[in-house]
């Protein structure tokens, strides 16, 4: 008989408890891993995969969770957290690598409860039209956002990558879309989507060419980046990047920034 495993999912607040039933072999590890992922690509605040109904012989295939975390912890950002995995499972972890990169819980409840106490992300968003404007824009939004953030010392190059990013939204994609700004920890997160579906090249330019450095800018200044694909249609190019303690203001963290962002962003 062959062997199976299907997800059952349900929301918890804005958190999804993902349960897999049934057993982990080399055959159902992709279906798994693919299905995480997808559920990831729906951006809840985070995953917490109740494992009280999975079933593994293979120490080798847990790595599938630290896979995903890896996978998905950059964009679209969403935590994964392992919970109430049953005495069998639970010794064939402790034997794995899958704890030191996951974060495990005896019950769900409490994986829930460590997800609450962990600090509050801060999301920024506004729609941008395709007008060259659009960088101004960016750039108006993510000085606002640094400096009420307490970052103060993101701005430049943040401007830079949110208004790189932002041209190659209204230039090669020619479409409208959004810039989304995201604070969490130690990492500041900027991402524009548009309609066109192809991935941006990176391309090295010549010497004496006049432009086409957009993305060797963001590939030097951010920790990583990447594209994922958008329902019903586009992609989303982000960057990540990694906030040094020097970047970080004193005092005062949620000061207002003289320039005023875009009246639509919403902010929280």
């Amino acid at each position: 008989m062959t062997a199976t495993l299907v997800l059952e999912a349900h929301l918890r607040g804005r958190t999804l408890v993902v349960r897999p039933v049934g057993e982990l072999i080399p055959e159902t590890y992709e279906r798994l891993r693919d299905g995480l992922v997808k559920y990831a690509a729906e951006e809840p605040a985070a995953i917490v995969v109740d494992l009280a109904g999975m079933r593994a012989a293979i120490a080798s295939l847990l790595t599938v969770f630290p896979t995903v975390r890896d996978r998905i912890s950059d964009w679209p950002g969403v935590a994964l957290v392992l919970a109430a995995a049953r005495p069998p499972l639970r010794a064939l972890l402790e034997v794995s690598a899958a704890p030191r990169f996951v974060p495990t819980y005896p019950s769900v409840s409490e994986a829930l409860d460590g997800l609450n106490a962990a600090p509050a992300r801060r999301r920024c968003q506004t729609e941008l039209p395709c007008d060259l404007a659009s960088a101004r824009l960016a750039r108006q939004l993510v000085g606002k956002a640094c400096h009420e953030w307490g970052v103060p010392g993101m701005v430049p190059a943040a401007e830079v990558v949110a208004s790189e990013l932002t041209d190659n939204m209204v230039s090669h994609a020619r479409s409208a879309g959004w810039l989304r700004l995201e604070l969490r920890s130690d990492l500041l997160t900027i991402a524009v989507a548009d309609a066109d579906p192809r991935p941006p090249l990176l391309r090295v330019p010549g010497l004496r060419a006049a432009g086409g450095r957009g993305l060797v800018l963001v590939d030097k200044l951010s920790r990583r980046w990447g594209t994922a694909s958008r329902s019903p249609q586009g992609k989303v190019v982000w960057a990540v990047l990694t906030v040094a303690a020097r970047m970080r203001s004193r005092a005062n963290p949620g000061r207002a920034h003289p320039a005023s962002a875009p009246s639509a962003a919403r902010c929280s």
